[in-house]
């Protein structure tokens, strides 16, 4: 690991270590507790995120209010160790530690996003991260609890839409305007509860519409960019979304049931510099079921049941009228889980899950034939607990894993190392387990451990992938015999909560046996007629791999009083990917970000100004470029107008105010979309 990163997470390590913290607070300290949200995503038991194994982070309240964005990526790129596609405006997905695609969850209130978002990175999360009431991250492996393509981490987004408590007030909400900033957005989002005895009723729409981004300079700088690009807008960047949930839940003594619907739709350019300009057409309908027994019955503590049925179809289109080629993902999942009663000295949940996804894609550029894809598990948490200090979290899964193809072209160009045949049937087993030591060695104080393996079944477009995807500019294959991609974790943390200085840091190992990952082949490995644009050929390939890295994200309370708060948070992370034994650089892996925010808040008013640098990429891939560093300056005010049921919120967010150019090293656009340049956005927040 890179000395420049170990240099200032020892640092860090000693200013927590010298803050000494009294087991309980001196009377009168106002000193706030932190860390002690409790986790929803890490299982049916509550635990909060100072007392957990596996490092997290929540998003929730003004934090969450200051860092949305329209998509999911952006919305979290600033947590640390989560990055960003960043495929332009209307697309952008989580990365978690140089982890991304089918090697991250995006869940929605627990259960996958069944959407297509993890086959490409040009398709967007049918995720609206404006319905959010909180966002979770568990950073690591999250295989045991939600499947193997959870290796990475889970982002589960939290938004209510089936009422988890009845709200005191027989009707209430929040009313949200918005607008400017680098893509001139306009937005408007509502959110109502009501509730008449033991019936919860929850309500979400959305509209947004925004123009071509802002950028600074022009937008593309690979060599065949033309000479005469326009400057100051990145081309074909617009987005169009409309959004709208209604969720209904009955309570009982015993627990509560509930039902929600939703529908989501956006058209959003994606901008590779093409003419005529590409564009996706987006929808979703979804229907979630839910249902909660909060009264022991045999062996049982109570039961969680989770089922989400949905229906997605996007279209690619050229020109914004040409319908390309048109993808479908009809998939359902659901999840069981049972906390039971103690055995012996172990306490925990078993569960079961299992899902299917009948995926298609038709038109003039299907890189994977249909195909259906069902899976199966069964998985245990359990907790032993030593002393009063010291406690053991222990877990294992079984998935099962079964794909079986649709009709396949009989005219697709032979590359060593494909095969499909029409109708072939796949089946794949995976074992995973977990093993985990929380320790308090003094008040307020953490130290966690986990050591974790798993096995992540391949996806299907990693397999049987063979045709031209113009969101990538690449021509992608599978490799047909790709085995399960086995890993071993190590995670270290340590955490404080209470003190004038609060936070965490986190160190990690990884080592991967058969790593799937996209290289790069020669530009004549496909024949010109099955690749007439000329696309560079990629081929999803299998090699040892070794992660290591990091993240810190620190609090320093200057004034923590009733009368207001100041305080500067500052944050690290860092990821170091390569092959072994021949280390080469993994491709698009995030370089070593800093920041630091300073915020002062009053019971009225809010005030915020940061500074983010991300350093130069120099460990690139086969045939990678390098990328620049970059800073990133911020400024925010808001300001609370009442106290009483009606409260209106102002506030106005400014965005990269130096206007630095900015590219993702992360991004398959990085030469072609830069990130946005100077915005400005204000707005209006109704609480009633």
């Amino acid at each position: 690991m890179s000395k420049y990163f170990l240099l200032p997470l020892f640092c860090a390590a000693a200013c927590l270590r010298a803050q000494t913290t009294p087991a309980t607070p001196p009377p009168g300290d106002d000193r706030v507790q932190h860390l002690d949200t409790v986790i929803v995503s890490a299982g049916p038991d509550p635990r909060t995120a100072f007392d957990l194994a596996q490092g997290t982070s929540v998003l929730a309240g003004d934090e969450l209010r200051h860092a949305v964005r329209s998509t999911l990526g952006d919305s979290l790129a600033t947590i640390p160790g989560v990055s960003s596609t960043a495929y332009g405006p209307g697309a952008s997905r989580p990365i978690i530690r140089g982890l991304g695609g089918d090697r991250i969850r995006v869940l929605t209130n627990g259960i996958g996003a069944l959407d297509a978002s993890n086959v490409s990175p040009d398709h967007n999360t049918a995720v609206e991260p404006l319905f959010a009431s909180r966002v979770e991250v568990l950073r690591g492996p999250s295989t045991l609890l939600y499947g193997s393509s959870a290796v990475g981490g889970v982002v589960n987004v939290i938004d209510q839409s089936i009422p988890t408590e009845r709200v005191a007030r027989p009707f209430g909400g929040t009313l949200e305007l918005r607008t400017g900033g680098a893509t001139r957005e306009n937005a408007a989002v509502l959110a109502a509860d009501a509730v008449h005895g033991a019936t919860a009723v929850h309500v979400n729409a959305l509209t947004r519409d925004t123009d071509d981004l802002r950028i600074p300079g022009i937008a593309r700088i690979d060599p065949e960019a033309p000479g005469d690009q326009p400057r100051g807008t990145l081309p074909g960047s617009a987005t169009q979304t409309k959004s709208v949930s209604a969720g209904l839940a009955q309570f009982w003594d015993v627990g509560r049931a509930g039902v929600a619907v939703s529908h989501y739709e956006t058209e959003y350019g994606v901008p590779t510099g093409d003419d005529p300009a590409t564009s996706i057409r987006l929808r979703q309908n979804r229907l979630a079921l839910e249902g909660d027994i909060t009264r022991a019955f045999g062996p049982f503590r109570g039961a969680r049941v989770r089922l989400g049925i949905g229906d997605y179809e996007h279209s690619e289109l050229s020109g914004g009228t040409t319908v390309n080629t048109t993808f479908k993902n009809r998939a359902w999942e659901g999840r069981l889980e049972l906390p039971h009663v103690a055995i012996g000295p172990l306490l925990g949940t078993v569960g079961a899950q299992a899902a299917r996804s009948d995926f298609s894609a038709v038109g003039e550029e299907v890189a994977t034939p249909p195909y259906v894809m069902q899976n199966v598990a069964i998985f245990a948490l359990e907790e032993m607990k030593l002393n009063e200090a010291t406690r053991l979290e222990l877990g294992a899964r079984a998935e099962r894993q079964t794909i079986t193809l649709g009709d396949v072209p009989s005219d697709l160009p032979e590359v060593p190392g494909y095969a499909a045949r029409p109708h072939e049937r796949n089946r794949d087993s995976g074992l995973s387990a977990s093993f985990g030591v929380v320790h308090h060695p003094a008040a307020n104080w953490t130290l966690a451990a986990s050591l974790a393996y798993t096995q992540r079944l391949p996806a299907a477009q990693e397999r049987y992938s063979n045709g031209p995807h113009a969101g990538t500019a690449a021509y992608e294959i599978g490799t047909h015999d790709l085995a399960p991609e086995k890993c071993v974790g190590v995670d270290l943390s340590l955490r404080r909560r209470s003190g004038r200085i609060t936070g965490a840091i986190s160190v990690f190992a990884q080592r991967f046996q058969d790593y799937v990952f996209e290289q790069e082949l020669a530009a004549d490995a496909v024949p010109d007629s099955a690749n007439p644009d000329g696309l560079t050929p990629y081929q999803f390939v299998a090699r040892d791999a070794r992660f290591l890295g990091g993240e810190a994200e620190l609090s320093l309370h200057l004034l923590d009083r009733r009368s207001g708060q100041l305080h500067l948070d500052l944050s690290a992370d860092y990821v170091r990917a390569q092959t072994v034994p021949d280390d080469v650089p993994l491709p698009r892996m995030p370089p070593w970000r800093t920041g630091a925010r300073l915020t002062y808040a009053t019971d009225r008013w809010t005030f915020g100004a940061g500074v983010r640098r991300v350093f130069a990429q120099h460990r690139v891939g086969h045939n990678e470029t390098p990328t620049p560093g970059y800073t990133l300056l911020d400024a925010d005010v808001s300001w609370r107008l009442g106290t009483g049921r009606v409260r209106p919120e102002v506030f106005v967010h400014g965005e990269n105010l130096a206007n630095a150019e900015a590219r993702e090293h992360t991004s398959f656009l990085k030469a072609f979309a830069p990130l946005a340049g100077r915005g400005v956005t204000g707005g209006v927040r109704l609480q009633f």
